[in-house]
């Protein structure tokens, strides 16, 4: 019942109009033929990637298709098993698995620079300083994140590792000598914080990184240093996959203010969580399969990644991109 009120407060100044509920339910903004993963910016520039064709796209905030860049094969604008996209205004990072790199594009899809190698960091005991042995090891990149302070996260699969980087030593073998990975955490020894089954990452503006497993049917949390913190979901998430961090604006007796949600696709349903650790990770509520049946039609199904903004929820299904306005959305406990 607490719960419950408190949704009201939060989004009291968002309630649905009947005109609103009339339009439902409502339709794709655009199709694709394999839709992987998301990424919107807070200049509400949309980036889909279609792993079906091997491509990138960038949309307007209608859904329409402004510019593309890709197609299946190893060159620069080439993919081979795309599964992840971050981006924050300024660039736009690709985690190309298939092809054993993070390819990063300016936000025109303007080809930047390739990070081919997994970035190490110096190896203490040599004498020479020379990186570890890892670098040269195959390693693939799955998920990508950018926080709020420029860095780049990077879950990579073979080590069950986040890696941290600046992504200013992309541009060559020397600078990424010089300049290697700031650290790693969460690998097979990371004692308590240990990933199993990685799947995604996302990073908040409050200072938190997020990692969904699947073997553990949790969301695992660090601080930016790599430090664990807490586990979410345990023994509730069932299947814990994509993940998203926004800030939307919530009133509180009579006060608007920003708070910052995270979001977990579990299976049809999205967990939401205040991101903020000073909450202790608060449950906020529950965007069921049916609500999202309610909202985007019977045939709705498949959810395969989230993006939030202050005002709006995108949701991705393998074929189809849906936008709705918050305040269509009816969470539950």
């Amino acid at each position: 019942m607490r719960l419950f009120i408190v949704l009201i407060f939060l989004l009291a100044a968002r309630a649905p109009s009947a005109a609103q509920s009339d339009s439902l339910p409502l339709a794709p903004v655009a199709r694709f033929q394999q839709a992987v993963a998301l990424s919107v910016t807070s200049l509400d520039e949309i980036f889909v990637l279609d792993g079906g064709l091997s491509k990138l796209y960038k949309l307007d905030r209608d859904g329409k298709v402004v510019m593309s860049v890709g197609g299946f094969g190893t060159d620069r604008d080439a993919f081979d098993t795309p599964l992840d996209i971050t981006a924050d205004g300024i660039n736009v990072f690709i985690a190309d698995r298939g092809n054993q790199r993070i390819v990063q594009y300016d936000r025109f899809l303007n080809f930047v620079t390739l990070l081919q190698n997994r970035p190490t960091s110096i190896d203490p005991f040599a004498s020479d300083g020379r990186s570890s042995s890892l670098s040269t090891q195959l390693w693939r990149p799955i998920s990508v994140s950018v926080s709020a302070q420029g860095d780049l996260y990077i879950l990579e699969e073979t080590q069950r590792q986040v890696i941290r980087i600046n992504p200013l030593t992309f541009a060559s073998q020397q600078q990424q000598r010089q300049n290697p990975t700031q650290f790693e955490f969460g690998g097979f020894n990371a004692g308590k914080g240990n990933l199993a089954e990685p799947y995604r990452l996302t990073t908040s503006r409050t200072g938190k990184v997020f990692v969904s497993d699947g073997n553990l049917r949790s969301v695992m949390v660090f601080d930016l240093f790599g430090n664990f913190v807490t586990e979410l979901g345990k023994g509730v998430f069932s299947a814990p996959r994509s993940l998203a961090c926004g800030q939307v604006e919530t009133t509180w007796s009579g006060v608007k203010q920003l708070q910052e949600w995270l979001l977990v696709v579990d299976s049809d349903h999205v967990f939401v969580f205040d991101a903020d650790q000073q909450t202790a990770f608060r449950f906020i509520g529950k965007i069921s399969s049916e609500e999202l049946r309610r909202l985007f039609g019977t045939a709705f199904a498949g959810l395969i990644d989230i993006a939030l903004t202050s005002e709006r929820l995108f949701v991705l299904t393998p074929k189809s991109l849906y936008t709705v306005p918050l305040a269509l959305i009816r969470f539950a406990e």
